[in-house]
């Protein structure tokens, strides 16, 4: 929390303040969010079916059985490089995104993804991909 502070911070002495959205939310450029409200009246029963309809900056491919089978983001860069973004369920860093087909939507109340730019500069290196940050309200994750 401190990092986000101290980034935002920085950011608004440099100039870089926040945008508004057409969701008329503040949110530094770069990010994209996704409310409870947005969440409920999609009526999607998980956070893997949130993603898929609502961020369309991610690529999210399912199986013939509609199981999760990739998630990247679009214009892949290298076939080489793992193009998963990194996943945190309230600060707890997700290590397989086949878990968001668990997290139920109801228990969501906000998804801040950032792109690639704005990610490495809040997360490090390991988030080159991007960042899914959901939040749950409850605040934990979800047993």
């Amino acid at each position: 929390m401190m990092k986000a502070v101290s980034a935002s911070l920085l950011l608004g002495l440099l100039g870089c303040g926040p945008a508004r959205q057409s969701t008329n939310t503040l949110a530094a450029p770069g990010t994209f969010i996704i409310t409870a409200e947005q969440i409920a009246k999609s009526g999607a029963t998980t956070a893997w079916q949130v993603l898929k309809q609502h961020a369309p900056m991610l690529t999210l491919r399912e199986d013939r059985n509609g199981q999760p089978q990739s998630m990247g983001r679009r214009g892949r860069s290298s076939f080489l490089l793992d193009e998963a973004p990194m996943i945190l369920l309230d600060g707890v860093r997700v290590p397989d995104f086949h878990a968001l087909d668990a997290i139920d939507a109801q228990s969501i109340l906000s998804i801040l993804i950032y792109d690639g730019v704005e990610g490495t500069t809040y997360y490090g290196t390991g988030a080159v991909s991007g960042v899914i940050v959901i939040t749950s309200k409850s605040g934990q994750s979800p047993s």
